[in-house]
């Protein structure tokens, strides 16, 4: 058995913050293509149906680059992929701007999933390796403050440039803001592979890896049934409020609420104190916040109840998200040993891409066949999200039994 050899090195602030602005850059560049993919891929004469599966196509590449970005962080390491993945990255969305086809996109669109696919389990994964103790539940907070922050900023942006210049400006920002963190990765160069070669783990035997994955089933199973209940969150309001005729303005401050409240509780003292003390009762506090947002949002059919409804939905949405996202964050990190934690964080992000993916298509099909305006795809997120209270305090209670 492998003896894992744990060096203490102080980390420097900066190297944390280089590594959250790679994170921004990864997560903008996700929320920035929210509202511009469907509109650009019609524009460029696509049918609907190939317009849902040039949308989807990130997603599907993004899946499947997530496993294989893993096991690549555990061999080769997190910077060289890190600073490739953002480069290209940034090539690749500038290159949005010569698509003149529907194919021409529709393969940008597989290639972006694929090149983008290392960064955030890279990011996640490196922070993970030096942030020890009890200041990882701190860093896994801030972590997700800079995704709720990235949320609230880029969708708003990329509506606003699209609508002002155009298509190709809103990619070519895109672009630059995942260069410019890139580069500012590639300068920190000697830094983060100083402190990298450090944290004493190297890549394991698939068995040894396979086995740190089962640790993981608790953690991995929250975080499924909370992506669920977001893809229902995502697909299910907007068409909801469009369904009743509430004004667009009303979408936005939902969303803007939701990323401020998740940001907030990410950063503030309680969520990381308790995280770091009991990450099963934060997960349970989470998902039943997120339950308890959903069915709010989901209730109500009249203008004057439904925006205060929407609203305070949002805001119990973000209350579960900013204690939850961290609380398993963490525990992935704390469950793991650095020659683990690449191919445990790009399973993690490639579960949070199922789940978003398939609460999605389910908040799709449940407003076609109920109504958009009827609550059903928010409840049956509230229902799923009501599980994940459940699932990690069954492993306190079954981890508390006697063995037979």
């Amino acid at each position: 058995m492998q003896v894992m050899q744990h060096v203490q090195v102080k980390v420097p602030v900066g190297s944390f913050w280089v590594l959250r602005l790679l994170l921004f850059a990864s997560f903008f560049d996700l929320f920035v293509q929210y509202p511009i993919a469907a509109p650009y891929a019609s524009a460029l004469g696509a049918s609907p149906a190939l317009v849902g599966a040039i949308v989807a196509a990130y997603s599907v590449s993004n899946l499947l680059g997530n496993v294989v970005a893993g096991i690549a962080l555990d061999r080769f390491g997190r910077f060289p992929l890190l600073v490739a993945g953002a480069l290209t990255t940034a090539a690749v969305v500038a290159a949005y701007t010569l698509a003149r086809t529907p194919a021409q996109l529709l393969s940008l669109r597989l290639l972006h999933g694929l090149t983008v696919a290392a960064l955030a389990p890279g990011t996640f994964a490196l922070s993970g390796d030096l942030a020890q103790g009890d200041r990882r539940a701190r860093a896994m907070g801030a972590n997700g403050a800079v995704i709720a922050l990235a949320a609230i900023i880029a969708p708003a942006l990329a509506g606003i440039v699209q609508e002002r210049t155009g298509f190709a400006t809103v990619f070519l920002l895109d672009a630059l803001v995942l260069a410019v963190a890139g580069s500012l990765v590639l300068a920190a160069g000697r830094s983060l592979r100083r402190l990298e070669s450090a944290r004493g783990g190297r890549a394991q035997s698939p068995s040894s890896a396979l086995t740190a994955l089962r640790a993981l089933t608790v953690p991995y199973g929250a975080l499924l049934l909370f992506a669920f209940a977001l893809g229902t969150f995502v697909t299910g309001l907007p068409e909801q409020l469009h369904a009743l005729g509430i004004a667009p303005s009303i979408r936005g401050a939902a969303f803007s609420t939701y990323g401020l409240v998740a940001a907030g509780v990410m950063v503030s003292p309680i969520a990381s104190r308790l995280i770091r003390r009991a990450w099963r009762l934060g997960t349970a506090i989470g998902s039943l916040s997120i339950a308890i947002g959903l069915g709010l949002a989901g209730t109500g059919s009249a203008v004057s109840t439904v925006e205060r409804a929407v609203l305070s939905g949002a805001a119990f949405f973000g209350l579960g998200f900013g204690f939850l996202f961290p609380a398993l964050t963490t525990e992935v990190a704390r469950r793991t040993e650095p020659g683990q934690r690449g191919r445990a964080f790009g399973v993690f992000y490639a579960l949070y891409s199922l789940g978003v993916i398939g609460g999605s298509l389910v908040a799709g099909w449940l407003s076609e066949r109920a109504g958009a305006d009827s609550g059903w795809p928010l409840w049956i997120g509230a229902a799923v999200a009501l599980c994940g209270v459940a699932f990690p305090l069954l492993e306190r209670c079954r981890s508390a039994l006697p063995a037979a």
